[in-house]
């Protein structure tokens, strides 16, 4: 079991340093620098404009061009990307402890220091149309937007990442220039290293190539939430039904979300769970059928997806409408409930098999809950569940009505 004191969080330039010690890595360390930026946060005007700085970042900086942002890290043996979402943008590099301090000035190089141009601009607004319509083209993709779009109608969540063809093509360059400088700062950051690399030289190398935080570091970014009932039918070029049945839940940080996820594995998240079983395996109606919970800093939703042939439709959605209400009035057996608290730490302790994975998860715990989380507190929140509270759980967010949301040939 991992000790809590193998972690810690140093303040570098004032900005909070996540540090993990990992030393049976072959010599490896991956470094992420989070700006807690995404969608939510953006004036509907501008809805992708985060998206967009990530690609810009990449196109040259103080110190770089884009040609040498591509080779750099790939000619030292490394790794360098980013992404954006909902409520965060994060650019990380991974690679040998050799090459800490090249890395660490390449990766604020791309945070702190980018050089934006309107040819840059003009390029980067044709690529993020081709990923926009890349997702337009993807029917689990699409279907996942919409249902956001709808479910959050009304609330910031419901605005893609990337933003539409539209609002990204309507930045200009001052727009961009300007909300990058007044939204991607230091105080807005935090950063997150896991590895074989020394605590006091990560320290020095951040100090000499980050900036400093002029104030501490600002509280997360507020926003409402507010969720819609819906039934919501789409044409789409496919052979199938394309469908996603939700149901409103709760934020990240409650801690309910472990009953929640167990209810998800029951009910659709395993190969053993009962819509797995009585939908695929037994009757043969579809080829994918699960449930998932996405929960975000202010709010979530549980969601039961499928796609199948249109004629066997009518029988899928009765078959989970079947399963939802026997899960809400008879409950979870003893056994599933054994199953799920072993799933659940499974699904935890998965989080320690690669650098990266260490360090999204210890971003999530401070960004979440302020804090880095002991794994004995985890590890006592899942033993506490019981068939009674997951149960509960089935009952207030299953017996209301669901929404859906379907992509229809």
């Amino acid at each position: 079991m991992r000790s809590l004191n193998l972690r810690k969080i140093l303040k570098v330039n004032n900005i909070p340093v996540i540090y993990e010690k990992v030393s049976d890595t072959s010599g490896l360390f991956t470094m992420s620098v989070f700006f807690r930026k995404g969608s939510v946060h953006e004036p509907t005007s501008v809805n992708g404009i985060s998206h967009v700085i990530e690609h810009m970042a990449f196109r040259q900086t103080r110190d770089y061009s884009s040609e040498d942002i591509s080779r750099f890290s790939e000619m030292y043996g490394g790794y360098l990307n980013a992404y954006t979402s909902k409520e965060i943008t994060s650019f990380y590099i991974k690679g040998f402890k050799e090459n800490l301090e090249l890395f660490v000035k390449l990766l604020a190089n791309i945070c702190f220091y980018p050089e934006f141009t309107s040819k840059d601009l003009s390029q980067e607004k044709n690529i993020i149309a081709e990923e926009i319509n890349s997702t337009l083209d993807n029917p689990e993709e699409y279907l996942g937007e919409l249902a956001e779009e709808k479910i959050f109608s009304g609330s910031p969540l419901q605005y893609p990442v990337s933003g539409t063809i539209e609002s990204v093509n309507s930045l200009t360059l001052k727009t961009l220039t300007e909300y990058y400088r007044s939204n991607f700062t230091p105080e807005n950051c935090v950063i997150a290293v896991c590895g074989d690399v020394d605590p006091d030289e990560v320290s020095m190398r951040i100090s000499d190539n980050f900036p400093s935080a002029k104030a501490e570091t600002a509280p997360n970014g507020e926003y409402t939430v507010n969720y819609n009932s819906f039934q919501h039918d789409k044409e789409f070029k496919s052979g199938q039904i394309h469908a996603q049945m939700m149901f409103p839940a709760f934020r990240y940080s409650d801690e309910r979300r472990f009953a929640l996820g167990g209810l998800g594995m029951i009910l659709g998240g395993l190969m053993s769970s009962r819509l797995f079983q009585e939908v695929r395996e037994k009757r043969g109606l579809c080829y994918n059928i699960e449930s998932e919970s996405i929960l975000y800093a202010k709010g979530g939703y549980m969601s039961i997806l499928f796609s199948c042939a249109p004629e066997k439709y009518d029988k899928v959605i009765r078959l989970c409408e079947k399963e939802i209400d026997k899960i809400v009035s008879r409950g979870i057996t003893e056994d599933e409930l054994v199953m799920i608290k072993n799933q659940l730490k499974f699904s935890y302790f998965s989080n320690f098999e690669t650098l990266e994975s260490r360090v999204q998860m210890n971003f999530r715990h401070l960004y979440h809950y302020g804090a880095l989380l002991d794994e004995k507190y985890v590890l006592q929140l899942v033993d506490s569940l019981s068939v009674k509270s997951v149960n509960s759980i089935a009952e207030d967010l299953l017996s209301k009505e669901y929404s859906l949301c379907r992509l229809l040939p």
